[in-house]
């Protein structure tokens, strides 16, 4: 009798002081017992729980899945742990844990159930949750952004995308570009935002807010500030800072290389309109056309010259393996040999459009492989002498300059010269690289000469060697063949394109 006593008082004890709901559900789902913690957790005393259905409160979608989790510990005699909502007495919706234990061997199949509130804790895992896939959300957007930049061409074209972008991301941001006329003191067009009361703080890309928005200087163009301007109340997170900053960043590097496009256009389109091109369009145009015989040759040697090498040692190996008859071998070794005057062919292209050993060996050396490779299927003969030339070091523009007019002397001389012999002599002198070139054919008039004239290829080698910042000479009378003299300053800079 005692130790029942005893036991009656620490089970009250632990219903009036448990911070957790206990309660005591039979096997047709009543309450049959409440600690008081019913009150302060949902709202209910526990005698208005005692007698009434545990499931009641449950949120309707959980209702199902703990009546069958009921039964199931009912059946089994097994613990079982679950999570649900549950709706307080004011309607408020709470999150519940709870662990279902069956009274052994009871004839009611009483359950005790000891219930949780983790509302709290399931706030803080959908926050987190949310701040994670917001996250996901801004970093694809930064990503697509960035590359999509790659295909903007227009001032008005990056406008459009980065609006689009703000209005995606952030949907109350209501962002606009306000174009403002520095020279005039006015905005241009119809915006309903006005500019900061302190429009001289601006600074490109950093964001300054005033009178409920937020402003960031894009950049200027011309006379023109362009602003990008966003409701602040829409900036509700710091990620959601960090990733407009970012995001104004890329805009920025595009809206600078948009305005030197454009500065370029101009100069293009003046230049165009006068009768001499300016150096630097001159180095641009040869450094492209380099780029593309580059390219050009890269692929013939892999695909092209490739598979016809791979044809001939097939057809080679054919020829060898079986007997055919005098006709049909007759045939096939004329289709070798086709091939092979095919594959030298592909590879004299090759050479010619990426001279071998120029890179690699260097001006001499490449010039004089060049000499050796033209004079096996040349009439004429080819001198080549050198001066001061055992340390010369040209850059990749440089020794290609020479290079190619060097090939287009050869060309000229194959085509039009009708020459016995050719002379070529390169001397370094004083930082500048010099090349004279004669040669005993039949020559032509002087006004073959004038920089109007661009037959014989004499207008792109003066138009290269410009290019180079150097000069070129042309002297010829007929009947007393070419001499060519030209000279370049030798730089030490990296070629800039």
């Amino acid at each position: 009798m005692e130790k029942l006593s005893q036991s009656n008082w620490e089970f009250e004890t632990i219903s009036k002081h448990t911070q957790d709901i206990l309660l005591i559900v039979d096997q047709q789902q009543i309450v049959r017992f409440a600690t008081p913690s019913m009150e302060s957790i949902l709202g209910y005393h526990p005698e208005e729980f005692i007698g009434e259905n545990a499931f009641d409160p449950l949120f309707p979608e959980d209702r199902d899945r703990l009546m069958a989790s009921h039964r199931e510990a009912i059946v089994t005699g097994e613990p079982r742990v679950d999570e649900y909502r549950v709706f307080h007495k004011n309607g408020e919706l709470k999150y519940f844990e709870s662990r279902v234990m069956p009274v052994q061997n009871h004839p009611d199949h009483l359950i005790v159930v000891a219930i949780r509130d983790i509302t709290a804790r399931k706030r803080m895992e959908s926050e987190l949750e949310r701040r994670k896939d917001r996250y996901q959300e801004l970093q694809n957007s930064l990503k697509n952004y960035s590359q999509d930049l790659s295909k903007v061409m227009k001032l008005s074209e990056l406008k459009t995308r980065l609006l689009n972008e703000l209005n995606i991301i952030i949907p109350d941001a209501q962002p606009q570009i306000i174009i403002y006329n520095r020279d005039k003191q006015l905005i241009q067009g119809e915006y309903y935002a006005k500019l900061p009361s302190d429009f001289s703080s601006l600074n490109v890309g950093k964001l300054q807010e005033d009178n409920g928005q937020i402003y960031i200087l894009i950049g200027d163009r011309k006379e023109l500030a362009y602003i990008l301007t966003i409701k602040a109340s829409a900036m509700k997170e710091s990620m959601d800072t960090i990733w407009l900053e970012t995001l104004v960043y890329y805009t920025i590097m595009v809206f600078e290389s948009l305005l030197v496009i454009e500065s370029l256009m101009d100069q293009l389109e003046t230049a165009l309109q006068k009768s001499e091109k300016p150096q630097w369009i001159l180095r641009l145009m040869f450094n492209l056309s380099e780029k593309q015989r580059m390219e050009l040759s890269s692929d013939l040697h892999d695909t092209v010259l490739q598979d016809q090498m791979a044809l001939f040692r097939n057809l080679e190996s054919i020829i060898k393996e079986y007997r055919f008859d005098s006709e049909v071998d007759q045939q096939l070794k004329e289709i070798v040999q086709g091939l092979v005057d095919t594959i030298h062919q592909i590879r004299m292209t090759c050479n010619e459009l990426r001279p071998p050993l120029l890179r690699e060996a260097g001006l001499i050396s490449a010039l004089e492989n060049l000499f050796d490779y033209t004079q096996v299927s040349s009439t004429f003969k080819i001198g080549f002498t050198t001066g001061n030339t055992a340390d010369l070091e040209l850059n990749e523009e440089e020794t290609l300059g020479i290079y190619r007019v060097i090939q287009e002397l050869l060309n000229n001389a194959a085509k039009h010269s009708q020459a016995a012999n050719l002379l070529f002599h390169i001397e370094r002198q004083d930082e500048h690289i010099h090349l004279r070139y004669s040669d005993d054919g039949k020559g032509f008039a002087s006004d073959k000469l004038t920089p109007s004239f661009s037959s014989m290829g004499f207008s792109g080698m003066r138009e290269r060697i410009r290019s180079l910042n150097g000069s070129i000479e042309f002297q010829s009378e007929p009947g007393k063949g070419l001499e060519v003299s030209l000279q370049i300053p030798i730089s030490s800079k990296v070629n800039p394109f």
